[in-house]
């Protein structure tokens, strides 16, 4: 196909690959983009950022960094001097906030949603971990006001991609958003370069976790493990050691290595994660909610190192019709106590033929189901066909023209209400 001359980018942050999944999949999307289109521009209503305390953000070539400020309809008249044949969003937030924008400016766009993760379902999951929805309440636990918000903005869009087959399930069954409007795109990685990336059971040691301290279900899951789970290790394992590593530690974290004997050290952020998993034995994310796919899982089998986690873990990492003796490593539940976590944390750790055995599951994992070879090829044939269907008239269909309508005589005038607001001030 011959190069198109712009792709445009909606970035809720400025891309941060070494610091979380979502970061992850920024970049490949960027990279992805590069190969069909000419240019690629990202736009960010974040503040610019330079030196970060893990380094500065390499630009690809080819990409440029454009600030650009909420409210402010000034921007019609870049976006049409932009003009990109395809506008991409990072997350439904961002649709809302300048689909009315992009929509108006750049009717021709192929304009696409990238959820992430879906809200719907990282928010239903913590108000019912934090006891405002019961847990029993199962038929329409995930009805809720964000669910509206996220499911318009996703028929308003030309189409999405989840990055979670049980995502792409929920969307289609519990939502009626079906193929035609969504697709499952998993994670996609190169295989490890690193020299001691498949190194064997005796020649690695210690526990790890890895995980953005920012983000609420890692720290609540941290803090499930340092209090439930590692005691227990640790009687059984006295030489046991955990290695914490993440962006963003906070002083309640970093505090954790005061106490020397607790065989939890905070590293804060991985300055290589080859070096991190390269030595790591056994992969602990104790996630108690979230939604999306846990990078930091994926990234442990790019170097052969199985996880134990919970079901909230492992969801969307394998077809939910495939057992869960296919997931690398441990898959328990977390809600009738730590016990279970422990023992199976214990075993892999200390029996090297289990582990040899989990260990080839994540590498043939990676190669069959998550690797660059396999799913890039299929996402740019997906994209060729939608900007085709685009060019035809074909997109978008007829319900996303009635939301879209709706979108532009509300949210427009209530962002140039505040725009008007702001000025004043």
């Amino acid at each position: 196909m011959k190069p198109n001359r712009h792709a445009l980018i909606f970035s809720t942050v400025w891309p941060e690959p070494d610091s979380s999944a979502a970061g992850v999949r920024q970049m490949q999307w960027i990279q992805l983009l590069l190969q069909d289109f000419e240019k690629v521009s990202l736009i960010s209503p974040a503040k610019p950022k330079g030196e970060q305390d893990w380094g500065r953000i390499e630009t690809p070539p080819r990409v440029e960094w454009v600030p650009m400020p909420l409210n402010d309809w000034s921007w019609l008249d870049r976006l049409r001097e932009m003009n990109p044949e395809l506008v991409l969003f990072d997350r439904f937030l961002l649709e809302e906030q300048f689909g009315a924008m992009v929509y108006e400016a750049i009717p021709n766009a192929l304009v696409l949603i990238e959820t992430q993760d879906l809200h719907l379902v990282r928010r239903a999951r913590e108000r019912a971990r934090q006891g405002e929805i019961p847990r029993g309440f199962v038929q329409r636990f995930y009805e809720t006001e964000t669910a509206i918000r996220e499911t318009a903005a996703i028929e308003r869009a030309d189409f999405s991609f989840v990055v979670s087959s049980f995502e792409e399930r929920l969307l289609r069954e519990g939502f009626g958003i079906g193929a035609e409007k969504q697709a499952w795109i998993p994670f996609f990685y190169d295989p490890p370069t690193h020299p001691e990336a498949l190194a064997g059971f005796q020649d690695r040691s210690d526990f790890v976790w890895i995980g953005n301290f920012r983000h609420a279900p890692n720290a609540d899951g941290l803090r499930f493990l340092r209090e439930s789970i590692w005691p227990g290790i640790r009687r059984r394992i006295p030489s046991a050691r955990c290695r914490v590593y993440g962006a963003y530690p906070s002083e309640e974290f970093m505090a954790w290595n005061r106490d020397r004997h607790s065989g939890i050290e905070v590293m804060g952020h991985a300055k290589s994660l080859a070096e991190v998993f390269s030595k790591a034995r056994v992969n602990l994310a104790a996630l108690r909610f979230g939604a999306g796919v846990k990078g930091k899982i994926l990234e442990g089998f790019r170097f052969g190192v199985p996880a134990v986690t919970t079901w909230i873990g492992a969801e969307g990492l394998i077809e939910l019709s495939r057992p869960t003796e296919d997931f690398p490593g441990r898959v328990v539940e977390h809600q009738g106590g730590p016990e279970g976590f422990i023992e199976a944390a214990i075993r892999l750790y200390q029996d090297s033929e289990e582990w040899g055995r989990e260990h080839e599951k994540a590498l043939a994992l990676m190669k069959n189901d998550f690797s660059r070879e396999r799913v890039e090829p299929g996402l740019r044939a997906r994209i060729h066909e939608l900007l085709s269907r685009k060019r035809a008239g074909i997109l978008p269909v007829w319900r996303s023209r009635i939301l879209r309508h709706e979108l532009m005589n509300s949210r427009k005038y209530f962002s140039k209400w505040i725009e008007e607001k702001e000025r004043e001030r």
